[in-house]
């Protein structure tokens, strides 16, 4: 008799060990499920439109206007960077307008905007990355970067040799320790 209640114990214990196990499988599919449907693919069809630079995040904070405080965002430091933006064409063609920032201008304090500077080319999305190609002087670049697609926004990371793209920088400015690390561009239209 307590030979048959420790099988039956044995048996109920294995039982609920193996329910166990398969509820939990079940909720880490659950689990996983849920992750993938919450994930945001970037398609062509979201990068279609007008955007405009609305953040361009430093890694420090900078006070470019010589006003008391600074900021890591250099759109609240100088307007230099005002007219930045980009236009994904349906026929997967793009128009953007750059800008920079140059202290070869004066002293370590001094800087100028060169602003205006168009650039065209053609662009997709692949694996939730957009790719820019555009020919300059001849020669064609391809741009290939990760989107942070976010309603209405997008945004995506600076390297440094990019960084210098936008902050032309001889040394001992007050620019001198900037690297900008992401930009961010929101929809117009």
């Amino acid at each position: 008799m307590k030979r048959i209640m420790n099988v039956r114990l044995y048996f109920c214990l294995l039982f609920a060990g193996i329910l166990m196990q398969s509820c939990s499988k079940e909720d880490v599919a659950q689990e996983s499920q849920l992750k993938i449907s919450n994930a945001t693919t970037v398609t062509s069809e979201n990068m279609v439109g007008s955007w405009n630079l609305t953040k361009m995040m430093a890694d420090v904070e900078v006070d470019l206007d010589s006003n008391a405080g600074g900021s890591k965002n250099l759109l609240d430091e100088t307007d230099c960077f005002n007219t930045m933006s980009i236009t994904f064409n349906s026929d997967s063609t793009f128009v953007s307008n750059n800008a920079m920032m140059s202290f070869e201008s004066g002293d370590g304090n001094d800087f100028s905007c060169l602003s205006d500077r168009m650039d065209s080319g053609d662009w997709y999305v692949s694996d939730n990355k957009l790719v820019l190609e555009l020919t300059i002087d001849k020669e064609t670049f391809v741009h290939e970067k990760a989107i942070d697609l976010g309603s209405g926004t997008f945004a995506f990371d600076v390297s440094k040799i990019e960084s210098d793209q936008y902050v032309n920088d001889p040394g001992n400015t007050r620019a001198s320790e900037i690297r900008i690390m992401m930009l961010e561009y929101t929809k117009v239209n």
